[in-house]
C-alpha cells in the first residue's frame, strides 16, 4: 500500500501567486526592520494556539533561505506542541532537547531541509520543564554560538498568551513577530501579549494576520485555500 502523503508539509512551490508573494513582502519587511551587522535573530509567536505562528516561521524561513548566499537555520522552540519536524518531513530527534540535556552534540541535531540554504532543529523530545530549558544558559550560549554560522535564525516559539516559555529566546532576540488569526484572536488576548513582549524589553518587529481570505485564483495546495498575509 502506498504510504499516505502528508498534507500538511510545507512546500513554498505549492503556494499561489498571492501567497507567495506576500511571504516575500513580509520577507522583506522583517529585513528591513533589523539594522545591523551579522546574524539576525527572529521570534515568531503568538497569544493562542492554533493561529498559524509555526507555518508562518517555516514558510518566512523558506522565503529566506532563497535568497542567495543567505543561511537560515530554524529551531523549533515550542517544545510542548512541536510542528516543525512534521510539516517540513524530518526525523525529530535527536533534537533541542537532547542537546540541552547533554546527550548529543550540536552538529547532531542540525537537519537539511530540501531548500539548499534552509537548516532546522527539531524539539527532539517532550521535556517535563521546557520553560528552564529555553532559559539556561546552555541555550543562550547554543544562540550564540549558531550566529557564528547562520545569516538568519528564526525561533518558533510557543505561544506567550498562554506560556511563559519562550521569554528568555524573545529576549535574546533581534525582535519578535506576532501571528495573529483573522476572526479569532481578540483584540484583548492581542493586547495581552504585545505587553508580555514589551515588559521582556524586546522589539516587535511586526504583526503578520493569518487566514485572511484571499481572491487567488490559482490555488494549488492546501495553505493557499487558507493563508493570506499582509
Amino acid at each position: 500500500m502506498a504510504k499516505k502523503k502528508n498534507s500538511r508539509l510545507v512546500d513554498m512551490e505549492t503556494l499561489g501567486f498571492q501567497a507567495r508573494e506576500a511571504y516575500k513582502t513580509a520577507r522583506t519587511n522583517i529585513v528591513y526592520s533589523i539594522i545591523k551587522k551579522g546574524c539576525k535573530k527572529i521570534v515568531f509567536t503568538s497569544a493562542n494556539k492554533g493561529e498559524g505562528k509555526s507555518i508562518t516561521a517555516m514558510n518566512i524561513s523558506y522565503a529566506l533561505a532563497q535568497q542567495v548566499d543567505t543561511k537560515v537555520l530554524l529551531v523549533e522552540c515550542d517544545l510542548r506542541r512541536p510542528h516543525v519536524h512534521s510539516s517540513l518531513g524530518i526525523s525529530p530527534t535527536p533534537g533541542l532537547v537532547n542537546y540541552l540535556n547533554n546527550e548529543c552534540d550540536a552538529k547532531d541535531i542540525i537537519k537539511s531541509t530540501k531548500e539548499e540554504n534552509l537548516s532546522a532543529i527539531c524539539f527532539g523530545a517532550i521535556p517535563p520543564n521546557p520553560s528552564e530549558l529555553l532559559a539556561s544558559d546552555a541555550m543562550m550560549n547554543f544562540i550564540k554560538d549558531m550566529e557564528e554560522k547562520y545569516d538568519f535564525i528564526i525561533f518558533d516559539a510557543p505561544p506567550v498568551g498562554v506560556v511563559v516559555d519562550a521569554i528568555p529566546v524573545i529576549e535574546a532576540s533581534d525582535g519578535a513577530v506576532l501571528v495573529v488569526k483573522n476572526e479569532s484572536t481578540t483584540y484583548p488576548e492581542f493586547n495581552r501579549t504585545v505587553d508580555v513582549i514589551k515588559r521582556s524589553n524586546s522589539k516587535i518587529l511586526g504583526v503578520i494576520v493569518n487566514k485572511v481570505k484571499t481572491t487567488d485564483t490559482k490555488k494549488s495546495g492546501k495553505y493557499n485555500s487558507y493563508y493570506g498575509y499582509y
